[in-house]
């Protein structure tokens, strides 16, 4: 089946006259019966019935031609986006990002710097393990991860399962997150013992998170097991911070830090590394668009 028999199908159809719609398509009469008897064949059904009228279609003909108009019109669409797009520049960027990152400001320097009309963004704000699928599947092209060694062995297995790769951007000592409520809060440094009578907020956004946060808890002795408390969203977080006296860990890099009345400090003596960093399918180049967003992040993470 060729896209021009549907075209000549839909023609015919219209004009109920094979002779009117050889005209009209600039085909000659014989080479547009054969297309049709052709496809007729090849579906093995009839489309039209021949009369001394012309042509009527068929019960199946009618369903046919439904489906028939539906495949050209999608095939016109591409044909029609593409070629305008091929007409000047054009840049397309699909990113999956941590939802604890903030990537806004790249993004705004991108569409402030890049000269084109044509341009398609898209970045998915989500957890871990979706960024990973995201980019096994073919939906974004690189995903924004942030992991801690503890959990690196975990997420090491999984790419690997996936055939995605890890590039290092940066990495950081934990970082303990508390509001003006905390007796902490005008602290430079915290120590580890500083911590063992408060609650702890974790972000606990996937299934695989549960099993690597229980990881942490076992492997972090300051960590009090009977005082903890489990959220999956970070603006309840950064609330939950701001009202009470209790306090979560995490990367320097969590957008939590730019919430006012939050303060981020370094975290001594600890055993817990952040690492961030890109993810790309293997043997896989990646696009201009993807390099200057990967140069603009690396930018960002070395000014902090």
């Amino acid at each position: 089946m060729q896209i021009n028999q549907l075209k000549y199908l839909i023609e015919i159809a219209e004009t109920g006259s094979i002779n009117k719609a050889a005209q009209n398509l600039f085909v000659s009469q014989p080479n547009l019966s054969n297309a049709i008897v052709k496809l007729e064949n090849e579906l093995n059904i009839k489309i039209f019935n021949r009369t001394n009228r012309g042509v009527e279609l068929t019960k199946e003909g009618k369903e046919f031609l439904n489906h028939a108009k539906y495949i050209v019109n999608q095939v016109e669409n591409i044909e029609n986006m593409y070629s305008n797009l091929s007409k000047e520049k054009k840049f397309i960027l699909d990113v999956s990002c941590a939802k604890s990152f903030d990537v806004s400001d790249v993004l705004i320097k991108i569409y402030s710097e890049i000269d084109s009309k044509n341009i398609k963004m898209a970045l998915k704000e989500t957890h871990t393990e979706k960024i990973i699928q995201d980019v096994a599947n073919m939906d974004s092209e690189i995903g924004i991860i942030i992991v801690s060694n503890l959990q690196g062995k975990l997420w090491n297995n999984i790419l690997e399962i996936h055939k995605l790769e890890f590039n290092e951007i940066a990495k950081d000592k934990m970082h303990i997150y508390v509001g003006e409520k905390n007796p902490l809060y005008n602290n430079e440094i915290i120590y580890p013992y500083e911590l063992k009578d408060m609650v702890c907020i974790y972000l606990v956004e996937e299934p695989i998170s549960v099993l690597a946060y229980n990881v942490e808890i076992n492997t972090i002795p300051y960590f009090n097991r009977k005082k903890a408390i489990y959220l999956n969203d970070k603006e309840t977080i950064a609330n939950f911070i701001l009202g009470t006296d209790v306090y979560t860990f995490a990367s320097i890099w969590n957008s939590i830090d730019k919430t006012k009345g939050i303060r981020a400090i370094p975290l001594v003596d600890s055993n817990v590394e952040f690492k961030i960093g890109w993810i790309k399918r293997k043997r896989e180049e990646l696009s201009d668009e993807a390099k200057l967003f990967i140069e603009l992040i690396t930018q960002k993470l070395n000014q902090r």
